[in-house]
This record gives C-alpha cells, structure tokens and sequence, in this order.
C-alpha cells in the first residue's frame, strides 16, 4: 500500500492498483484531480484501508461489459458492511507500449492485467511467437519496463500509463472490441445519499418457491422500477443459496420506496446497499 499524497484535506481515495492504472483513471473521473490515492495491492487490501479509516472512499471495478460481473467484489461488500455511494463508467482502451526505438518484431513478451491480456486476444493469437505474462495491474507492468530497461518486452495499458511513465505507444487499440466498458462503484463506510438519487444497489434472498422472482418483478413493474442488473451470488455455507443482488432505476423517488416496502414483505433479508445518482456511459 503506497499514498500519494498532495493535500490532506483531500478525501483519501484507496484503489487496486497504481497511479495510471483504470481504477486511477475512474477515481479521476468521479472525483477530478482534489483527492489522495492510496494504492492498493489486492481489492482486499482497499477494503480494509476503508475498515481501519486509512481510506475516505474505495473505488472498485465491479463488472466489465465483455467480461461480466467480478463475483468476489460482491462479497467483499458483503464481508466488510460497505455503502455503494456512487458509480462511474470508463471506455477501456488497451494499447501496446514499448520503450522508445523497441519494434513489434523484437519483442519476447507481452505482460499486463489478465483481464487486459484477456481483452486482447485476437492480437496475442495473430502473434504466437510472444511470450505472455501476467502482471498485478497494467500501469505496472509499463512502470516494471521503465525501470527495468526491458528492450524485448511491452506491456498492455492506457494512454495515462504513457504519460505518467514516458513510455511510448507501440500500437493503438489492440483490444477485441471498441465497445468495452467496467462499470466501478464508489464505497464507504457510511451513507452518503444525494438529495435526489435516480438508482439503488439493493440485496435480499426469495423462498424456492415457483414464481418467487416473477413477484420480486411484479413488484418493481408496478411501481414503474426498472431493474438495470441483476445477479445471483451463491451464499457460503448455505449450498444452493442465493442471495440477489440488483441495481433499480426510477424517475419518481417515491414509486421507489413503495416498490422497497412492497419487497420487505415478498423477500428475505432485503438491504439497500447504497442510493446514488446514476451514471452515463461513455
């Protein structure tokens, strides 16, 4: 865990990853440039810079539009009692970097974040000859040949990463799609709820009833709720258990909470995990 620190009445912001690396890039996003990062080596760790109030707020990748929801975060937010009090989209760009006067044809291996290695397929597979390697995070693994001087190797990451560590990019856009979006959710201990928040993250458990759900669904079309996502997270100990984790849009506040006391009644152990205001894509 490092802070990089400019001002201390700033918030304290604790993401997985470096400077430059896209949890950087969403906490900039969401917060401008008034805040104190504090890296983070594992989500984990973020966690508990929260818990022990290293940590104003955490910010956490939660789901990736190709790749889909990241389970364990759900968990974590479970584990430690955390408040999802805001969220913040970014368009992934993946891009190779290499050291200055390094060509496509010297190179020996690619290194980054599995998920940006993953994202990236099409253009590992069309050249087989370089080695892959998995780093922590990808403004790392452009940190990692910097200091290193490694002249046979790139590394996946962002146009942040060549800025901040003056590493050239090799070739733009190498990922499988334009089209790639992680969605990342803002976390604290406590509320923190705007005057008119537009969407909600909410969990609860239904009976192993037939039409359970279809009531859950029933519920919110009644009240003109709208369910953005919905997913199923097994519950420890408890084998074929789920609880239901959603993220609900509306345009009357009140229809709202009409529809959550509607739900108390309907569900099992339902908790809202945070009211915030929704954000836009791109």
């Amino acid at each position: 865990m490092h802070i990089k620190s400019s001002n201390m009445r700033n918030p304290k912001v604790a993401i997985f990853g470096t400077a430059a690396s896209y949890h950087d890039m969403a906490a900039r996003k969401f917060y401008g440039r008034e805040f104190d990062l504090i890296e983070c080596s594992t989500f984990r760790q973020s966690c508990d810079m929260l818990k022990n109030n290293t940590a104003d707020y955490a910010v956490m990748a939660i789901e990736n539009s190709l790749a889909g929801s990241i389970l364990s975060n759900y968990d974590l937010i479970d584990e430690y009692g955390l408040r999802i009090i805001g969220e913040q989209y970014l368009k992934i760009e993946l891009h190779l970097l290499a050291l200055q006067g390094v060509r496509l044809q010297d190179l020996e291996c690619i290194h980054s974040h599995p998920m940006a290695l993953a994202q990236c397929s099409d253009f590992l597979a069309g050249h087989p000859w370089i080695r892959v390697t998995e780093e922590r995070d990808t403004a790392s693994s452009v940190k990692k040949i910097l200091e290193k001087n490694l002249r046979n190797t790139a590394a996946v990451a962002n146009d942040s990463a060549s800025v901040l560590y003056r590493v050239p990019i090799l070739i733009r856009d190498i990922g499988n799609s334009e089209a790639n979006y992680t969605r990342f959710i803002i976390l604290s201990k406590g509320d923190s709820c705007p005057e008119r928040p537009n969407k909600a993250s909410v969990k609860f458990r239904i009976r192993h009833e037939t039409g359970s759900l279809a009531d859950v669904l029933n519920v919110l079309k009644r009240n003109q709720v709208n369910i953005s996502k919905i997913q199923s997270i097994p519950i420890a100990g408890e084998p074929y258990e789920y609880s239901f984790h959603t993220d609900l849009e509306w345009g009357d506040y009140e229809q709202f909470r009409k529809a959550i006391k509607k739900l108390r009644r309907t569900t099992r152990d339902l908790s809202i995990l945070g009211e915030y205001i929704k954000a836009s894509i791109g």
